[in-house]
């Protein structure tokens, strides 16, 4: 059974002629007549009845048409616009923390002028985001921190400082060395998160780890504990800018330690990039640049 014969049947079915849905067809009625007798062996139902040199469909033939049909008509539909299906398919996102907080609404609203492909987003550590790039879970993702794996595509698109923070009644001076920062109450992002392993690197380099009073995947909840005065916390400054601006949170020098983190639009090297995937990394990439440089 193929679709050339269900198309053949569909014919006759809506011809009620082996003659006429010959015509049609531009074929001889003995083929058109052997390709029923073909279902008909195929099906083991005998799908018309010849009564008086007409035909009239079986009740068994009444069901074959009804699912036939619907196959011929699906089939078609996907002959005359193959291409829309690039469109019909949502693309699966993933995303950091911090950039579906500060970054991706701006992105989703510059991608859904351009395109009606409907979008699904999680929300996870970059690492968790890598993985399930390498299994094919999601389409895209936007990663903070870098890439290192070569079977991915990578490409930087904007980035953001991170700061050291407590409240103005916390103890101690407001400029430190890495050293004297290790010794302070720390309340720190979950490792495997991006901003937790570009402060630990930083760290490294100066011969130092951090131990946290606190770990968290929560960037507000450690917000709230800073300016409770539980400790210091590492923190994107895009996330804290109105705590700062309001005197709830101050600012911790950290002499000789800078932290920045650079954003990537990441893909497999191998996976095919539809158009509206192709616009999503575009417009994402369009996005760029400083996020405090760009005046937020």
């Amino acid at each position: 059974m193929n679709l050339r014969q269900l198309s053949i049947f569909c014919a006759v079915c809506e011809e009620m002629s082996f003659t006429r849905a010959a015509k049609r067809l531009y074929m001889t009625q003995p083929a058109v007549s052997h390709v029923v007798a073909e279902l008909e062996r195929e099906t083991g139902c005998v799908l018309f009845d010849r009564i008086s040199r007409k035909i009239h469909l079986t009740g068994a033939g009444r069901a074959f048409y009804d699912k036939a049909a619907r196959i011929v008509e699906l089939m078609g539909d996907l002959e005359r616009s193959p291409g829309a299906l690039d469109f019909a398919s949502p693309l699966r996102i993933g995303s950091s923390i911090t950039i579906a907080n500060v970054f991706l609404p701006d992105i989703l609203h510059a991608f859904s002028a351009a395109f009606t492909t409907p979008v699904t987003v999680s929300v996870d550590t970059a690492r968790y985001n890598t993985e399930r790039l390498l299994a094919n879970e999601i389409d895209a993702a936007l990663i903070e921190g870098a890439v290192t794996d070569s079977r991915l595509v990578a490409r930087p698109f904007s980035s953001f400082t991170i700061v050291a923070v407590c409240a103005p009644s916390y103890p101690g001076p407001r400029s430190v060395s890495p050293s004297a920062l290790a010794r302070e109450t720390l309340l720190l992002r979950e490792k495997g998160s991006s901003v937790r392993e570009l402060f630990d690197s930083a760290m490294m380099l100066h011969g130092l780890a951090a131990r946290p009073a606190w770990t968290s995947v929560d960037s507000q909840a450690l917000a709230a504990a800073a300016k409770s005065g539980l400790g210091v916390s590492i923190l994107p400054e895009v996330l804290i800018g109105r705590e700062l601006a309001a005197g709830e949170l101050e600012r911790i020098h950290i002499r000789g330690m800078q932290l920045k983190n650079t954003n990537y639009t990441v893909y497999h090297k191998d996976k095919y990039l539809s158009p509206p995937l192709a616009g999503f990394l575009e417009t994402a990439g369009k996005s760029g640049g400083d996020f405090h440089r760009r005046g937020r």
